[in-house]
């Protein structure tokens, strides 16, 4: 059941999102600096890839689950950027969106790829 999966992940996504940057490894506060991007590709591709079965599977929603994909993922991910505002050394970043904005848009390939 994708749902459950999809409600479940997003829990951990924010989750992660609330750690001071105090508590984040040293190793994506220094010389890898771009690893950071590199994490949201990959968390926002499997989360396109959950938020498009689960629109799928659910017919409680009445919207195609390519464009529920695409709405959904990116109000969530700008309410993830706007909940890190929040969190001490956090802040928001307009790269971070992009990056999750693209991992959604890898995410349905790969659903393609799947169905």
């Amino acid at each position: 059941n994708y749902t459950k999966i999809t409600f479940f992940y997003m829990l951990f996504m924010i989750s992660l999102s609330h750690v001071p940057q105090d508590n984040l490894s040293s190793v994506t506060t220094s010389r890898f600096s771009n690893l950071d991007s590199i994490f949201h590709l990959i968390e926002y591709t499997l989360f396109g890839f959950l938020l498009y079965h689960t629109f799928k599977e659910d017919m409680l929603f009445s919207i195609s689950p390519i464009w529920g994909t695409l709405f959904f993922g990116l109000l969530f991910a700008i309410s993830d950027e706007l909940h890190q505002n929040y969190v001490p050394g956090r802040n928001m970043s307009f790269t971070d969106l992009c990056f999750d904005f693209i991992g959604i848009n890898i995410g349905l390939l790969f659903s393609f790829q799947k169905s």
